[in-house]
């Protein structure tokens, strides 16, 4: 330890004695301090390129001795910069420091802000797949938003791409984006209602993943998948496949379906915002193929699709994986929902206009259903020989 007369001149940076917290360092050059040379034989006074000047550095803890150290340059000896002011800077830094550490350390943790989200979402229809992703989320449980740095996030999508589950199988991209997206919607809720401040140094680098759909069913494969609903002993299950099938309507809709939803007089089927997915009352068309087939089924409660507990029958994932296996489609095929996908795929083949397909799948924005518009080739191609044909009989004028 130096006092500020024996400082050596190597530029590092040096304690001084009866000072704590304060360091110096020798500056070689300095732009603020020029030193003057006399010229030995004309006796003038000329400014020196090479100067000598000292810099003042504060260093600190946050939170106590096992907390963050802070070293913080604050100015030059030319700048006006002294050992008391110096002093004074650090014991201002400190108290300002350990304020915002106290704030951040009563701020709420992301599993209390769960609490909060969970008692906000936990009637949306999407919310079991967001609980699934919460459970992955358990290394920052403890944290505060102001607590997760960029790096955390780097490494937990590392760790997250290299997890192996029970079947021996690693995580998708899309179930990696998942869980990263619902950690940053946790942090966004917070802010949003006022439970913790806004961390904008936090960068989230979520995996992009291209959500090109292929499960529809070729000619082939939809007459088989018909066959084999036919053969179906099941009179409900049977009912809640056609109707799938007929109306792209999605799964929980379906399980929730009650009598009073169907209109047989306009031809209308409501959905009730509780199972919507935009939380909305919305209406698709009624075929008058899924109103023939609803007239045979006996109305034994509120739901049209039920258990022998006359309680919404949930259960007919099995009866529309069996079917699929039943035919042989591929793997990645989703029993249930590949079934709307293929009523909208048949809607895009055939040509219809983007804007009806958004509206009888009830999606939130044109962006969703724009998956399918690589499917409206042909009518794109149509509508270009219709345009082709007008301009061409011009130039045979």
């Amino acid at each position: 330890m130096h006092t500020l007369s024996t400082i050596p001149k190597d530029g590092k940076l040096y304690a001084i004695k009866g000072y704590t917290g304060i360091k110096i360092r020798y500056l070689k050059q300095s732009k603020h301090a020029p030193d003057i040379h006399v010229h030995k034989q004309n006796n003038l006074r000329e400014p020196q390129t090479i100067c000598h000047d000292w810099a003042y550095y504060i260093y600190y803890r946050v939170g106590g001795r096992q907390g963050k150290q802070i070293l913080q340059k604050i100015g030059t000896k030319s700048q006006g910069m002294s050992i008391k002011k110096a002093q004074k800077i650090r014991m201002q830094k400190i108290m300002e420091s350990e304020q915002t550490f106290a704030e951040q350390q009563k701020a709420l943790t992301i599993a209390d802000i769960w609490k909060e989200y969970e008692q906000q979402k936990q009637s949306v229809s999407s919310f079991a797949s967001i609980k699934h992703c919460y459970q992955y989320l358990e290394p920052f449980y403890g944290k505060t938003p102001l607590n997760i740095f960029t790096k955390d996030v780097v490494n937990f999508r590392l760790v997250l791409e290299n997890h192996v589950n029970r079947h021996g199988k690693k995580f998708s991209l899309q179930t990696i984006a998942h869980i990263l997206k619902l950690l940053r919607t946790l942090i966004n809720f917070a802010v949003k209602n006022e439970l913790s401040p806004k961390n904008s140094a936090l960068y989230f680098d979520i995996p992009k993943v291209q959500n090109t759909v292929n499960e529809y069913l070729s000619e082939k494969q939809l007459k088989q998948y018909i066959a084999a609903l036919q053969q179906e002993e099941n009179i409900y299950a049977k009912a809640f496949l056609t109707t799938a099938l007929y109306t792209g309507m999605r799964k929980k809709a379906l399980y929730y379906l009650a009598w009073q939803d169907i209109d047989s007089r306009h031809n209308v089927i409501y959905l009730q915002a509780k199972t919507a997915k935009k939380r909305q009352l919305d209406f698709i068309p009624l075929p008058s193929s899924v109103k023939q087939i609803l007239k045979r089924l006996p109305q034994k409660g509120e739901y049209i699709f039920l258990d022998e507990n006359k309680k919404p029958y949930v259960n007919y994932f099995q009866k529309a994986k069996a079917i699929k296996e039943k035919i042989g489609l591929p793997k990645n095929y989703r029993p249930l929902y590949m079934l709307r996908h293929n009523f909208a795929s048949i809607l895009a083949n055939s040509g219809t206009n983007l804007y009806i397909i958004q509206k009888l799948l009830t999606h939130n924005s044109p962006a969703m259903t724009q998956r399918y518009a690589h499917l409206n080739d042909k009518s794109l191609q149509q509508s270009s020989r219709r345009v082709s044909k007008i301009i061409q009989k011009y130039f045979e004028e």
